[in-house]
C-alpha cells in the first residue's frame, strides 16, 4: 500500500480514538469516578453535589469514637482527634482534572481512589497515645507473696499493647463508617516471669522458708522468730538468670527480732552538754550496739531456703550504732561561756510560784541549735492541772482571770531578756495588755495557750543552752558563744491613758490595781568589735489596767434572788 494510504488511515484511527476519549471524559464529566471513596464512604459513580452531600451526612455524627483493642474500649473525641472532614475538597480530590489519563482511566476501570479526608493526623496521634493507656494491659510478671498460711503463688500475666501508628491508620480509614468499635491493631506483651518458674519458686523458695521457726543467734542469746514474725519482711526478686531468689528486708526483720528480745543490743546515747562548776561541760556520747540490718536480712535470705537444717540458723551480725550528737558534735556547737542572764521577782501567790517552777524545769537544758526556731508553748505543752499546774491569776480581755498556769508569761518575759541582750532574732512575742511594775516596760512578753506564744530564731552559728531555775526570784540564762554586743534604748512615755474603776459582785471576780496606760518604744542596738552594725526597735502600747472592786456598787441596791419576796 502506497506510503499515503497508509498515513491517512493512521490518522483517520487516530482521530476515531481521539473522539471516543473525548466522548468519554465528557460522558463521566462531573461524577466521582467508579469505587471512588472518603475514609471508607462510598461516591463512586455519584455526581458531585451527591457525593459533598453523602460523605457531609456521614460526618454528622457527635457521639464520641470507641476504639477497641481485646476486652478494652477507650473513646476520642472527634473534634479533639482532628477528625473532622471538608467534604467538598474530599469529593474535589476524587474527581480531578475531567480530560486527565487518571480520570478517565479510574472511570473505566473503577479501581477506585481515596480523597483527602482533612483528617489532622496530629491531632489524630496525640489522641490515640493518650487512648493507649486505657487500652493496653501491663504484662504482670508470676511470684510468691506471704502470709500467715505460708507462700502463695501468683499468676503472670500476658500483656497488650496497642500498636499507635497501625491504630492511626485503622482510624484514619473507618471513622466516617464505624458503626461501632474500631478495632484497633496490638500486640501481646509476655511477662518475664511465667508460670514453670513460678512452681518452680513456690517449690525451692517459698515452702522452705515459711516451713518453720527463724533461729537468730546474737552474741551468746538465740532467738527463735516465728513464722509469723518472718513473713512481713520477705519477698522475691527476678535474677540475670531469669529466676527467682528469695529477698528479707533486713530493717523489718532486725525490727522482729527485737520486738521478740528487746534486751538484745545497747542503745547509744547522745553527748550532752550540762553545767557543772558554773560552766557548759561536756558529757560524751556512748556508742550502741545494734544487729546489721542489711548482712541480717541477706544471712536470712541464704539461710531460710537452706536444704540443711543445720544451716537454718542465723548469726546476726553486730555493729556500731552511732548516737544523733556524738561528742565531736556538741563539742564544734561552740556553747561555752554566758551570753546572757535575767532575773525577775516573784509575786506572794504560792501557786504562781509554783507554776513557774514546773515551766522552769521543763525549759531548763533545753539546746536549740543553729537555725532552729523555739517556741515556749512548743516546749510547755498547754499548761493543765495533771502536769501540777495551779490556778493563778492571768490576764484576759484587760481583766485578771483565774487560769492554771497563771503566771508562766513571767517565764516568757525572762527568756525574751536574754533573746533581747543575747542579739538573737525575735520571731513573735506580745507584751502584755497592761504595764506590771515588775517588769522592764516595753521588753517583756506573755504567753496563752495555744494562741499567743513566744517564739524566737537562733540565727548565729553557735547553739544555745537555755539555763532555767526559781528560788526567791525567776532566773534565765543564755549559754552559747557571744556575737554581738547589745545595748538597749527606750523611749519617754507617751499618749497616757486614765483608768477606770469597775465593781464586780461577780463569783471568781479577781481584784486589781490602777495603773494608768501609755506607749514605749525600746530599742536595741547591735554592736561588734565597738562599732554599730545594726538597730532594732518595739513599739507597746499598754492600755489602762483598771481598778477592779469585787462588789457593788456603793449605793446600788441588790438585784432580788428567786426566792426573795418583792418589797411591799
Amino acid at each position: 500500500m502506497a506510503p499515503g494510504r497508509i498515513a491517512v488511515g493512521l490518522g483517520a484511527l487516530a482521530g476515531v480514538a481521539l473522539a471516543g476519549y473525548l466522548g468519554t471524559a465528557v460522558a463521566f464529566a462531573g461524577e466521582v469516578p467508579r469505587g471512588g471513596h472518603v475514609a471508607g464512604v462510598d461516591v463512586g459513580g455519584l455526581d458531585l453535589d451527591a457525593a459533598v452531600a453523602t460523605v457531609r451526612a456521614a460526618a454528622q455524627q457527635d457521639a464520641p469514637l470507641t476504639l477497641r483493642a481485646g476486652d478494652r474500649t477507650a473513646t476520642l473525641d472527634r473534634v479533639t482527634a482532628g477528625l473532622v472532614v471538608d467534604a467538598a475538597r474530599a469529593v474535589d480530590d476524587l474527581v480531578g482534572p475531567a480530560l486527565h489519563p487518571v480520570t478517565v482511566w479510574d472511570h473505566l476501570t473503577g479501581v477506585g481512589s481515596t480523597g483527602d479526608s482533612g483528617v489532622d493526623t496530629a491531632k489524630l496521634r496525640a489522641a490515640v497515645t493518650g487512648a493507649k493507656a486505657a487500652l493496653d494491659v501491663p504484662a504482670k510478671d508470676g511470684g510468691l507473696t506471704f502470709g500467715a498460711g505460708g507462700a502463695q503463688p501468683v499468676a503472670p500475666v500476658v500483656g497488650r499493647s496497642v500498636d499507635v501508628d497501625g491504630a492511626v491508620r485503622v482510624v484514619h480509614d473507618r471513622w466516617l463508617t464505624a458503626t461501632g468499635p474500631i478495632d484497633v491493631p496490638s500486640a501481646e506483651q509476655q511477662p518475664q516471669v511465667h508460670a514453670d518458674e513460678v512452681e518452680r519458686a513456690v517449690g525451692e523458695i517459698g515452702t522452705p522458708a515459711t516451713s518453720g521457726p527463724l533461729p537468730v543467734k546474737v552474741g551468746e542469746k538465740t532467738v527463735s522468730l516465728p513464722v509469723k514474725a518472718v513473713v512481713p519482711a520477705l519477698g522475691t526478686t527476678l535474677g540475670e538468670d531469669g529466676r527467682l531468689a528469695l529477698t528479707v528486708d533486713g530493717a523489718k526483720l532486725s525490727a522482729a527480732l527485737f520486738a521478740a528480745e528487746p534486751t538484745i543490743g545497747k542503745k547509744p546515747k547522745d553527748a550532752k552538754i550540762v553545767l557543772s562548776g558554773g560552766k557548759p561541760k561536756i558529757v560524751p556520747a556512748v556508742d550502741g550496739v545494734t544487729v546489721d540490718a542489711t548482712k541480717l536480712g541477706a544471712a536470712a535470705a541464704t539461710a531460710l531456703v537452706a536444704t540443711d537444717p543445720a544451716t537454718r540458723t542465723v548469726v546476726a551480725p553486730v555493729t556500731k550504732k552511732e548516737p544523733e550528737l556524738t561528742t565531736e558534735e556538741a563539742k564544734a556547737l561552740g556553747v561555752k561561756e554566758r551570753t546572757s542572764t535575767w532575773t525577775t521577782v516573784l509575786t506572794a501567790n504560792a501557786g504562781r510560784t509554783e507554776n513557774l517552777r514546773i515551766a522552769a524545769r521543763t525549759v531548763n537544758g533545753t539546746l536549740v541549735l543553729p537555725g532552729e526556731t523555739f517556741s515556749l508553748n512548743a516546749v510547755l505543752g498547754k499548761r493543765t492541772p495533771e502536769k501540777g499546774y495551779n490556778p493563778a491569776p492571768a490576764i484576759s480581755g484587760g481583766r485578771l482571770v483565774q487560769d492554771y498556769g497563771g503566771g508562766v508569761s513571767q517565764m516568757a518575759t525572762t527568756i525574751f531578756n536574754n533573746v533581747f541582750f543575747t542579739g538573737l532574732e525575735d520571731v513573735y512575742h506580745k507584751p502584755h495588755s497592761f504595764y506590771i511594775s515588775r517588769y522592764p516596760e516595753g521588753r517583756e512578753a506573755t504567753v496563752n495557750w495555744p494562741t499567743v506564744d513566744l517564739k524566737w530564731r537562733n540565727d548565729s552559728k553557735y547553739a544555745v543552752l537555755i539555763q532555767a531555775w526559781v528560788d526567791t526570784k525567776v532566773h534565765v540564762s543564755f549559754w552559747s558563744t557571744k556575737t554581738w554586743d547589745i545595748e538597749a534604748t527606750k523611749s519617754a512615755r507617751s499618749n497616757f491613758r486614765a483608768p477606770k474603776t469597775i465593781y464586780d459582785p461577780r463569783p471568781g471576780c479577781v481584784p486589781q490595781d490602777a495603773n494608768g496606760g501609755f506607749d514605749v518604744t525600746v530599742g536595741r542596738i547591735f554592736k561588734k568589735d565597738g562599732k554599730v552594725v545594726k538597730r532594732e526597735t518595739f513599739r507597746t502600747t499598754y492600755i489602762a489596767e483598771d481598778k477592779v472592786i469585787c462588789g457593788p456598787k456603793p449605793g446600788a441596791q441588790p438585784k432580788p434572788s428567786a426566792s426573795t419576796p418583792p418589797p411591799r
